[in-house]
């Protein structure tokens, strides 16, 4: 059986290769191909997706890039509108001054104090027995307001008594042996030297009955002493806590005020000293009460360079406090015309703002006198064209603004009677 030969083929490098090779991969090739290809329908489902997914893609980037669009338009938008409002000038509410009448005052600042006051208490040590009075009663001179246990003072007049009685006897004995004495040595029956004795022993005794009865004055006076008394009318004001309270010489258990009469003290500056008079009327802020200037001294503290000044107020209601913190005006000269602006235009410091006819805030340095109101009035310095601003505590020199005027009035309403101002200020 003889051997079939195939041809062979040479390869590139020389070798010899089945010329049947390639008929193999091509068809290794196809069947490859056949297994990795899908269906028809299956390429079409995954073009679908793919395609849907890209243009859901692309909508979320339209609408991220809108979004973006947006919020880039709203900022430059805001930009422009802060940049508008930087360079519009801020709106400032205004005033006129309102024309008005300024009396020259010095004001008065101190304790009402009532005109008399006495801190009262007992000369002697002992027990309260009795009270008399009551806080807040009336008492008139001379009254009993409460009495000490007594009952030691007692014993001690008793004592005193006795003593007396004793010296006394003793004085009529040796006076006597002295008459006897005294006819006995006339006749020689006696020595001159026992008349001179027993007339030495009569002036002894008789110094014993002074000293005894010296002894019962002191009980006395320390009798009295157990009653303590008002010593002038007035209210009680203060009075011990009950009966039975122990007390020391000199404590003070007992305040007694009149209070029909009340004393402003205070001290004023070398310049309201040059402007006040005694006799010059005081009138106290609130009350409307009428005082009067009794004393000025002119004479300054050292340490305050200020001098004392006294007003004198009548109070025959009691209608006023005593020992409260009051203030009083009075009016040291003829009334002048002045401007006034509300008590929020003018800083404690003394600055008012005006708004020019540029819308310029300008500050000016005035001097102004409180009224009773609380408005400012100012003698110098505004007129009634001026534009000042309502509220001095916001207002910064310089500021370009935008004047809106007030419609209502400079001051508060106005009180039912009219009053003076209350107090000048720098």
């Amino acid at each position: 059986m003889s051997e079939t030969h195939h041809p062979q083929a040479l390869s590139p490098e020389g070798n010899q290769q089945p010329i049947h090779a390639p008929v193999q991969a091509a068809h290794m090739s196809a069947h490859a191909k056949q297994i990795q290809e899908p269906p028809t329908g299956a390429k079409r489902i995954a073009l679908l997706v793919v395609l849907l997914l890209v243009v859901g893609l692309g909508g979320a980037i339209a609408v991220a890039l809108g979004s973006a669009s947006a919020e880039q338009a709203r900022l430059a938008e805001e930009r422009v509108t802060a940049a508008a409002a930087a360079t519009a000038a801020a709106d400032c509410e205004v005033v006129h001054p309102e024309p008005a009448q300024m009396t020259p005052l010095v004001v008065l600042t101190g304790v009402l104090a009532p005109a008399e006051a006495a801190d009262l208490g007992f000369e002697v040590p002992g027990r309260i027995a009795r009270l008399d009075v009551q806080l807040g009663q009336h008492v008139s001179a001379g009254d009993v307001l409460a009495t000490l246990d007594r009952s030691s003072v007692g014993a001690q007049a008793n004592a005193s008594e006795a003593a007396i009685g004793v010296a006394q006897a003793n004085v009529a004995m040796l006076n006597e042996r002295v008459d006897l004495l005294r006819t006995l040595v006339s006749s020689g029956a006696a020595p001159e030297r026992d008349l001179s004795s027993a007339t030495q022993q009569l002036a002894i005794a008789a110094a014993q009955v002074r000293q005894a009865e010296a002894g019962r004055r002191a009980v006395s006076t320390s009798a009295a002493d157990h009653a303590l008394r008002a010593p002038f009318d007035g209210v009680v004001t203060r009075v011990p806590s009950g009966v039975g309270q122990v007390v020391g010489p000199g404590a003070t258990v007992f305040r007694v005020e009149n209070l029909s009469v009340l004393e402003l003290r205070t001290t004023v500056s070398e310049t309201e000293l040059e402007a006040l008079r005694t006799g010059m009327t005081a009138i106290l802020e609130g009350s409307n009460a009428p005082g009067e200037i009794s004393a000025t001294v002119r004479s300054l503290e050292t340490g305050s360079r200020r001098a004392p000044v006294e007003v004198r107020v009548p109070n025959p209601d009691g209608r006023l406090v005593a020992n409260a913190l009051v203030r009083a005006r009075v009016a040291v000269g003829q009334a002048i015309p002045a401007m006034r602006i509300p008590p929020s235009a003018r800083r404690a410091d003394g600055r008012v703002f005006v708004v020019t006819a540029g819308g310029i805030i300008e500050e000016r340095q005035l001097e102004a006198q409180g009224d009773v109101d609380g408005s400012w009035l100012i003698a110098i310095g505004l007129t009634p064209a001026d534009q000042v601003v309502v509220r001095a505590a916001t207002a910064r020199e310089g500021t370009i603004v935008s004047p809106r005027l007030r419609v209502e009035s400079a001051a508060p309403a106005a009180p039912a009677a009219p009053t003076e101002p209350t107090e000048p200020t720098p």
